[in-house]
């Protein structure tokens, strides 16, 4: 089963996919990167870890490349947070800065080969495309390579979620 889960931020999109997330052996693959400077960051993060350890989530911290870790991945149940947070890695951090379909290939084919041999995946991402404003150029890049990524991930779903407010609105039956 591989379901998208999008939505705005405290729109309870994780709690979502944490509670979807079934199987004996259950990876939580977060791609945020981590300021360490930031206190109050660093604090939730803490928070987050404890209770995922507490539903028997594995948590590896990968920021891009997740082909390289695809293998630890079989025969799992895999929640990826989040989509949004890969591709401003690849967007911001990478070589990438003015080529979005390497950027789009990338992370389809390394999220792929993670579906290809998990039991279950599930992909978070973030809404972002409803403020209204025009952003510099590589942002603008970022956004629209990030809506790109999120139309080929729904394509392939089974399932795919738009979460607000707590609630969750399933557009893929499953």
């Amino acid at each position: 089963m591989f379901i998208l889960i999008s939505g705005s931020a405290g729109s309870g999109k994780s709690f979502i996919a944490e509670k979807l997330l079934t199987g004996s052996k259950k990876i939580y693959i977060a791609a945020s990167k981590i300021d360490n400077n930031d206190n109050e960051m660093l604090e939730r993060v803490k928070r987050h870890k404890l209770m995922r350890e507490e539903q028997n989530f594995i948590t590896i911290e990968k920021y891009n490349n997740l082909s390289e870790i695809a293998e630890s991945c079989h025969n799992s149940s895999v929640l990826i947070e989040s989509l949004t947070a890969l591709t401003a890695n690849e967007i911001f951090d990478g070589d990438n800065t003015n080529n979005s379909d390497s950027v789009i290939t990338k992370i389809f084919d390394d999220i792929m080969s993670i579906k290809a041999i998990s039991n279950n995946l599930i992909l978070v991402s973030d809404n972002i495309f409803c403020d209204g404003v025009i952003y510099d150029g590589l942002t603008e890049l970022y956004i629209k390579t990030l809506a790109e990524l999120i139309k080929k991930f729904a394509h392939e779903s089974d399932d795919t979620i738009e979460c607000f407010a707590g609630l969750s609105f399933h557009y893929k039956n499953l």
